[in-house]
């Protein structure tokens, strides 16, 4: 029998698919009500979240937390997306005759195809960016807390070397959030 606690990387990786959005979303409500900036309310998201990355990494070193990888494989897939679409618009009358009916008609593929083309791009834009978003997710709660909780035979029952540990690799995994946020604020 292990002397280790044992946590499954899916139970992590489902809380934090919950708890990330909201803390974001908390901050962003509250952050409006007393007029803050896209910077101040970036620095408050992070900060909350890194404090809790900190907790958790320290209490399961403390603990002597061991991760047991059940998230599987991510594998990558082409997905393609055939939409019927049916567009209505407000657009006026050309009229009756033979050419007003083929300007229409030059007129309703053009904006079809712009349509089409835009709804494409922003539909490739945002699943890119889900799939990297469930990449880091996926490498930080299974490669690198797994590296992290390799430390629990060192920390465990102890406090200092935990606090230690657990602040060293929060500044470790979260100094390039802080970084990206403070590079945007004075570049752009």
């Amino acid at each position: 029998m292990s002397n280790y606690n044992i946590i499954n990387s899916r139970n992590i990786f489902i809380i934090t698919l919950i708890v990330i959005p909201l803390t974001i979303l908390s901050v962003w409500i509250l952050g409006l009500g007393f007029d803050n900036s896209l910077f101040k309310n970036s620095l408050i998201s992070t900060s909350i979240l890194s404090l809790s990355f900190f907790l958790f990494i320290s209490i399961g070193l403390y603990k002597g937390i061991k991760i047991k990888h059940n998230l599987g494989e991510l594998e990558q897939e082409n997905i393609f997306f055939q939409k019927n679409m049916a567009v209505e618009t407000d657009i006026p009358e050309v009229g009756d005759g033979i050419i007003e009916i083929i300007f229409s008609i030059i007129l309703w593929l053009i904006v079809s195809m712009v349509a089409s083309y835009l709804l494409w791009a922003f539909e490739t834009i945002l699943w890119i960016t889900i799939l990297n978003f469930i990449g880091i997710l996926y490498w930080i709660f299974f490669r690198a807390l797994r590296l992290v909780f390799k430390k629990s035979s060192v920390c465990k029952s102890n406090f200092s070397k935990s606090i230690l540990y657990g602040f060293s690799f929060t500044i470790l995994y979260n100094f390039w959030i802080y970084a990206i946020i403070f590079m945007t604020h004075h570049v752009f």
